[in-house]
């Protein structure tokens, strides 16, 4: 029978939604010194704000912007929860940068 546990094998538990976390976001206030010498593809750090709340973007050290929305609230969570997350560029159009915020 497919989808049934073998007897004396315990059933899998579901997966943390921390480790499926993943969506788009658009950068806010983002730095020109950083976001310039982006690429699409490149791979920022995902960071609580040191400054407050919130979730920042950081590129070798340097603050590229932060990220606000719906989502937000439950990737603080999940940083919190010792998870950890990466944001890749999807698009670049001048100061207009895109990106996707995946578990690492």
């Amino acid at each position: 029978m497919s989808g049934s546990p073998r007897p004396g094998n315990p059933p899998t538990p579901p997966a943390n939604p921390c480790s499926r976390l993943s969506f788009r976001a658009t950068v806010n206030s983002p730095k020109p010194e950083v976001i310039s010498h982006l690429s699409v593809g490149d791979v920022l750090d995902v960071v609580l704000n040191p400054q407050g709340q919130g979730v920042v973007l950081e590129r070798n050290g340097g603050l590229a912007g932060s990220i606000v929305g719906p989502q937000v609230a439950q990737l603080v969570n999940c940083i919190n929860s010792s998870f950890d997350y990466q944001a890749t560029v999807v698009q670049l159009d001048g100061g207009h940068c895109v990106v996707r915020i995946d578990p690492k």
